[in-house]
């Protein structure tokens, strides 16, 4: 990540880390939820189209149906850092975490590398960096089981110890069951079960009793009626056995020991494993989140220029899935797209209108989905938008919407705008919100258009909002800029939020006045001090908004014959696909008609090889040399071909699909001279013979 940042109180007026809050949720693991609460915009463009490319593949990847595997993803990170010192090692549960991150580590660089390579050359690369970690998992599986204890065949000694464990407990069950026995104990008993005090078998005698068994007492119950007695017949027996147990521990932690230096040895790959496998993670959260959203890719430019068709502010997205209890998806009109550019044929749009909202969102939107683009992160707005990565982003918006505005505010504001007038730079975008409010009207439109004069100088590209009427002029008069208006129904006093570029606001007071009630009288009145207080500029702004008016018709006639053109050839594109996919369809179909045929003849051969066994040698021979023919004929069609290199990729741990249980299984160990599977199907082991084992979710040959 470049040193350069984006202005962090920008972040926190666009509601950025809500963004990623959200993105965070359709992470698959804590890695990729971290990993997105620590996104931070970037002003690297090839940085941020790496970013959108792999979030486009995958999304890819996930609209054809496939399944990512992503499961057993753990930040095992801090059991890293906080080892390493003498004498300590992971404990079995440790090494069953890291060991479940590493074979997820070798599942998803199988998975990634494997991808078509046309469709996924960002996500190859980032399998690529991931690490191949096999025969440390498989040395971790052999030690450890899933019960998380040191399995007896991690070691012959520790197989040994626990033999002589097992004989050593039997020994002390059969010997206290016949001291418990004894008809002379039978009062003396409180109860006849096996106890242990202190590591150590004892049997539960009445206090009263005590000369009934010679022992040791080890323990009393809290009344002290009954003593707990350690029978010096199993004092030996006992000695042995906690030798025994030491003896385990030693070896159990010699284990363990040799397998956390194996872990430590390959500490740096592993952590950069784990920083992959959080990318990763948070690629495949940006992708899910893309299509829960219907976002898409927008193209990353690099004249400056930026131009959002049909965008929608994702938190409002957002907020209306949740206040109408449906995806996001199935939302129709309840939030108003915009449609607004910038960079190109005008470097500042002012957006002027009465004080209702709709231009606050527009700002807020255009911020938004700039940060998501350099956060490489799909944008909410229709394809063929497109966005520069800017250098920097500065936001000036605040509650500006009461009539009353106190000097301190106005004074915050001020410091703000005064800041981002020293910063703003070439590839800078500036979104200022109410600029000129919470003084004189005068004074702040003079004020207003002096800042946005000096930005424009400074070669900024600037969206502000603003209520007042005088700022209009100078949209129409300075070069390279434009007016714009939040379009606003006077029949139901609401803005449509529709933004208008081209098309200044108006207050609509005198309309809104009507509307309520206003009595005629007054209204008179009002529009004949308008009309005097004219300066006789509005006939010269309507001519040019006339003007401008046509040409945003003319402009957007244009782009709707572009979209139409767009349009078809997305159909083409579509059916073309279909195309392919249906002779893809038709070869395997093909394929499978072939396999079957040559397996059918192969049994076929099979069955008259066992029936002339009894035959003269020369048709034997001339049987077995059609039969071993037509084996090779059978192994080579290109399903068979397919299905021998998928089986010669697997590995301990891997997923399969298991045809006679119609179901997928785990692979626990692969008998290749068998040619068989042994595959963990609920929590049992059950051997497969290799054509009956299939890819996961699309079954076998």
């Amino acid at each position: 990540m470049p040193r350069k940042r984006i202005d962090p109180h920008t972040l926190t007026v666009l509601e950025f880390n809500a963004v990623l809050e959200t993105l965070g949720a359709f992470a698959a693991s804590d890695l990729g939820r971290e990993a997105a609460r620590s996104l931070y915009p970037s002003t690297d463009a090839h940085w941020a189209k790496t970013r959108l490319a792999e979030t486009s593949e995958l999304r890819l990847v996930l609209d054809r149906g496939e399944r990512v595997p992503m499961a057993g993803l753990r930040d095992i990170a801090p059991l890293l850092a906080g080892l390493g010192k003498k004498g300590t090692m992971f404990e079995p549960v440790q090494l069953l975490e890291i060991s479940d991150t590493l074979a997820a580590s070798g599942r998803l660089r199988r998975f990634l590398t494997n991808l078509e390579p046309a469709q996924s050359v960002h996500l190859s690369a980032l399998g690529e960096k991931l690490g191949d970690f096999q025969s440390l998992v498989d040395e971790v599986k052999r030690c450890v089981g899933s019960d998380q204890r040191v399995r007896d065949e991690a070691s012959e000694r520790l197989r040994e110890v626990r033999r002589q464990i097992g004989i050593l407990s039997e020994r002390i069950h059969r010997e206290f069951t016949r001291i418990v026995s004894a008809p002379h104990l039978r009062t003396a008993l409180e109860n006849e079960k096996f106890l242990m005090r202190h590591g150590r078998p004892v049997v539960a005698i009445k206090a009263n009793y005590r000369q009934s068994l010679r022992g040791t007492v080890l323990d009393r119950s809290n009344t002290g009626a009954t003593l707990y007695i350690e029978p010096d017949a199993l004092v030996e027996l006992s000695n042995d056995l906690e030798d025994a147990l030491f003896e385990e521990k030693k070896e159990v932690d010699r284990i363990l020991r040799d397998l956390t230096r194996l872990v430590l040895d390959e500490q740096k790959t592993i952590l950069a494993s784990v920083r992959m496998l959080a990318l990763v993670d948070l690629t495949y959260a940006k992708a899910r989140f893309s299509i829960a959203y219907g976002m898409t890719e927008p193209d990353v430019r690099t004249d400056g220029a930026l131009e959002l068709r049909q965008a929608r502010h994702p938190l409002l997205l957002q907020w209306a899935s949740q206040e109408h209890d449906c995806d996001v998806n199935q939302l129709t009109d309840q939030v108003v797209p915009i449609d607004v550019r910038l960079g190109d044929d005008f470097d500042l749009l002012l957006v002027t209108g009465p004080n209702t909202g709709g231009k606050t969102v527009v700002l807020k939107t255009i911020g938004l989905l700039a940060l998501m683009t350099q956060s490489g992160m799909h944008v909410t707005a229709r394809a063929g938008s497109s966005l520069p990565v800017y250098r920097q982003i500065f936001a000036d918006i605040g509650d500006e919407q009461s009539i009353q505005q106190s000097l301190s505010t106005f004074s915050a504001h001020m410091r703000q705008i005064v800041n981002i007038l020293t910063r703003t730079a070439k590839g800078t975008l500036v979104l200022l919100d109410e600029l000129g409010a919470g003084t004189d009207p005068i004074e702040g439109a003079v004020l207003a258009t002096a800042i946005l004069d000096g930005l424009m100088q400074r070669d900024g590209r600037i969206v502000a909002t603003s209520h007042l009427g005088q700022l209009k002029t100078f949209a129409y008069t300075a070069p390279r800029a434009e007016n714009g208006s939040v379009q606003f129904d006077t029949e139901t006093l609401r803005p449509t939020f529709r933004l208008l570029v081209g098309t200044p606001g108006s207050s609509n007071a005198l309309a809104i006045a009507q509307r309520l009630g206003m009595p005629e009288g007054v209204l008179e009145q009002a529009g004949s001090l308008l009309s005097t207080e004219s300066d006789g500029s509005s006939e010269l702004i309507n001519q040019v908004q006339t003007i401008r008016e046509d040409a945003e018709r003319k402009r957007t006639a244009s782009r709707a014959a572009l979209d139409e053109a767009e349009a078809t050839r997305d159909l083409v594109r579509k059916r073309l696909d279909r195309l392919r996919s249906e002779q893809r369809r038709l070869q395997e179909q093909a394929d499978h008609e072939i396999d079957r045929s040559m397996r059918a003849v192969r049994d076929v051969m099979a069955e008259l090889a066992a029936q002339t066994q009894n035959a003269p040698q020369v048709w034997m021979r001339q049987v077995a040399e059609a039969v071993e023919r037509v084996s090779e004929l059978a192994a080579s069609t290109p399903l068979a071909v397919r299905h021998a290199e998928f089986i010669e990729t697997l590995r301990r741990g891997d997923s399969v699909y298991v045809v006679p249980f119609k179901r997928d299984g785990v692979v626990e160990r692969i008998r290749r001279k068998r040619k068989a599977i042994v595959v963990f199907l609920d929590n049992k082991q059950v051997e497969i013979p290799f054509e009956e084992i299939g890819r996961p979710d699309h079954g076998a040959r």
